[in-house]
């Protein structure tokens, strides 16, 4: 935990800014012509004296009512420039002279007229954990604050988009940051107020998720927003009769009927569920505010959104509003689509800010919006919302610890990882539905993101053939070591060399070295589909190359697999259902190097027996055979193995698991990321490399590494008297 603790202190810039002593307050903010401070969301200043923005909801807290004067229809009465002033507020915010200070108008509204069920502690007994759920009105947490400026600024102008406004907005949060309630106080505030003076009749909000369950399940978003307009209708002077108001179907709108004439009179504000799935049409035309609940349910996303997008905007002019929020660590959501959005916004028009919340190289230089667990924690921050990082962060790290080692069930870690999570990294892992251990994966990556050096050993070139041989040339090319993948462009990859190959005398070994590849045949491709290949050693079951990668052409590919298996005198297990790799080797003479189907695959009756051709090679990938693949990656990635490291000024030998020594950084990134709708070429390869490790591994008796065979096998030749004496360092390339 001392460890992880100075990792995220040291990595995380967004940390690392609210923990700083310099970090600025309020008056220290410029401001703009409207006497505001100036909010810079990627470097939040401290809140002070927040409840100056909350008059109205303590004077409800204090006697029951919103206000002491009696109402009067006089717009010039005290009571009507009153309720003109709060509406004022609602529209366009609220301003402290003194410091220049202020909330939108969709703060003001949530601070002060949205009840919600909230925490309550026993302040007089400190060291009591128990709590009630109380409704009151909502406290000011500075991670709301930074979420309503974020709309602000996407809607109408803020720091990272020039002032000028018109951007959509997407939202990662954490589990528990009151974003249903901050998407029930838009509705409310819509319906019953409108967006602000300007466009206050006839405004249409539509609130969307992929099943009725996020709607007005009994959790659902509708579930918050229908007592918010039933309160104020009770307790405050605004708009309050509706022409529907119906939770069956859905469907709310402001206004009255004339008692004469039966006509639709008053603003005809209308709030809309609408359960989409991935039915774009349902959604085609709709204008005004779009609001997508759990939007990583949504298989397909990005279809929907472009859809209501083109729909809220005319030519360069947006006057709609699409809002995308996404819990980390739902059980149907896999982020796909989502991931696309929220890190690459600009291309979406939605509203991008500096990337703080991720480690460097761990994300994408621009995010949306991200709300960390660390902000906001109950318990860990004062009156004023302001949150104690610090301690935040020691409690979320001991929450994993001892989810970790304390429960027997490994998706209890990879569940409170991502429902608390501290990076968007581990938010967008999809909990209870990845079979292989992320939280394991996710520390392998902090370490080789957090070391600036660790690539140094690592070779990165291309292979060619020189006199009959192939020979590595180091070349400026770029290795792929991100995932997804943006675009199929620029993705030719380079071979990347983590151990070069072990020889006896001028010949690699034989047998030492086995490869795993996912290949294709078409030479162009609309999708972002990769060949992908990995050498590995035997004799200490680390991963030793990799390339990963789409040349112009398929050949291209098909060749570096062939220069592969040369250089490394390793076979090849592939995936047989394209036909394109075996009829190159066959061209270039080199059918030799791919391995027969293999045997136990036969003996478990997942392969037929018999064929010829491309069918006689390789492993045919069914889906049970890929299931069965992937566990065998599990198995690997959890076998033991063991290291030399520093321990207390002493080196010691200790236990580590084979993930400990991977280095491919998207391989890790594929796993961690992986479900069964996605394209995971890399996942692929490794099935196919870990099948033929299996065939191995039967072969040998159990035991794939060779240098242990070696070691307890007192018969074997290679531990003969004579090896040591007449051929000096072949016992340690036998051990190695």
């Amino acid at each position: 935990m001392r460890e992880q603790l100075h990792d995220f202190i040291t990595q995380v810039p967004f940390i690392q800014h609210l923990i700083s002593p310099g970090r600025e307050k309020a008056k220290d903010r410029p401001r703009d012509k409207h006497g505001r401070i100036i909010v810079d969301l990627a470097h939040p200043h401290i809140l002070e004296n927040m409840d100056y923005f909350r008059p109205s909801a303590l004077h409800f807290l204090k006697d029951g009512c919103y206000t002491s004067l009696r109402p009067n229809k006089n717009p010039n009465s005290e009571y009507g420039r009153w309720i003109r002033e709060e509406i004022r507020r609602c529209w366009e915010g609220y301003v402290r002279e003194s410091d220049g200070e202020w909330v939108p108008g969709y703060l003001y509204f949530y601070l002060n007229y949205v009840p919600m069920m909230v925490t309550a502690i026993d302040e007089s007994d400190p060291n009591s954990r128990r709590a009630d759920r109380i409704e009151s009105f909502p406290e000011c947490w500075e991670g709301v604050y930074w979420r309503f400026h974020y709309l602000e600024q996407a809607r109408n102008g803020g720091m990272y988009n020039d002032f000028r406004g018109g951007n959509h907005a997407a939202e990662l949060s954490r589990r528990g940051s009151g974003k249903s309630f901050s998407l029930a106080d838009i509705m409310a505030h819509n319906l019953i107020l409108g967006e602000n003076a300007r466009a206050h009749k006839r405004v249409m909000t539509i609130l969307t998720a992929y099943t009725k369950e996020y709607l007005a399940g009994k959790d659902g978003t509708l579930s918050k927003f229908v007592p918010i307009i039933d309160f104020l209708a009770k307790n405050t002077q605004f708009p309050r009769r509706r022409l529907i108001d119906s939770l069956n179907t859905m469907m709310w709108q402001s206004g009255y009927k004339d008692k004469k004439t039966g006509a639709r009179m008053g603003d005809q504000n209308t709030v809309l569920g609408v359960s989409s799935k991935d039915d774009e049409s349902k959604l085609r035309g709709k204008r005004g505010y779009i609001l997508f609940e759990e939007f990583g349910s949504f298989k397909k996303l990005l279809d929907v959104y472009n859809v209501v997008r083109y729909g809220l905007e005319e030519g360069q002019y947006v006057y709609g509003f699409a809002y995308l929020v996404g819990t980390s660590g739902d059980k149907d959501s896999d982020f796909h689509g989502a991931q696309e959005l929220i890190y690459n916004p600009q291309g979406y028009n939605i509203y991008a800010l500096p990337n703080q919340w991720d480690k460097p190289n761990q994300g994408r230089p621009w995010f949306s919006f991200f709300f960390p667990s660390y902000v906001n924690r109950k318990g860990c921050y004062n009156k004023d919302g302001v949150s104690d990082v610090v301690k935040a962060l020691l409690e979320v790290l001991m929450s994993r610890y001892e989810a970790k080692y304390k429960t027997d069930d490994p998706q209890t870690i990879v569940k409170v990882t991502a429902e608390m999570p501290i990076t968007p990294a581990e938010a967008i892992i999809r909990g209870g539905v990845n079979l292989f251990p992320v939280t394991d994966i996710m520390e392998r990556l902090n370490q080789i993101d957090s070391n600036p050096r660790f690539y140094d050993d690592v070779y990165v070139g291309q292979l060619a053939i020189n006199d009959g041989k192939v020979v590595f040339t180091p070349t400026g090319d770029h290795s792929i070591r991100f995932f997804p993948h943006k675009s199929n462009k620029n993705l030719a990859g380079a071979v990347e060399i983590y151990e070069m190959p072990q020889k006896n005398g001028d010949k690699v070994f034989e047998n030492r070295y086995i490869a795993g590849a996912d290949p294709y045949d078409n030479d162009e491709s609309g999708t972002t589909s990769l060949g992908s290949i990995f050498i590995l050693d035997l004799w200490t079951d680390r991963i030793v190359a990799e390339y990963t990668g789409r040349p112009p052409m398929a050949d291209d590919y098909f060749e570096i697999c062939r220069k592969l298996c040369l250089f490394y005198n390793a076979r090849l297990n592939y995936e047989n259902n394209k036909k394109g790799l075996f009829a190159y080797f066959s061209k270039m003479n080199c059918v030799y190097l791919l391995t027969d189907v293999l045997e136990f695959l036969k003996d478990k009756q997942m392969v037929k027996p018999g064929g010829i051709g491309n069918t006689a090679k390789g492993t045919v990938a069914t889906e049970p055979i890929n299931n069965y693949a992937r566990t065998l990656i599990v198995k690997y990635l959890l076998t033991p193995a063991t290291m030399i490291q520093a321990v207390d000024g002493e080196e010691k030998e200790i236990t580590v698991f084979n993930l400990n020594f991977i280095k491919g950084r998207a391989l890790l990134l594929e796993l961690s990321q992986w479900n069964a709708q996605g394209n995971f070429d890399r996942v692929s390869a490794m099935g196919m490399l870990m099948l033929l490790r299996e065939d191995r591994i039967i072969l040998s008796g159990g035991n794939a590494r060779r240098s242990e065979q070696i070691a307890d096998d007192p018969l074997d030749k290679g531990n003969d008297d004579y090896f040591t004496r007449n051929y000096p360092g072949s016992e340690r390339l036998m051990k190695d």
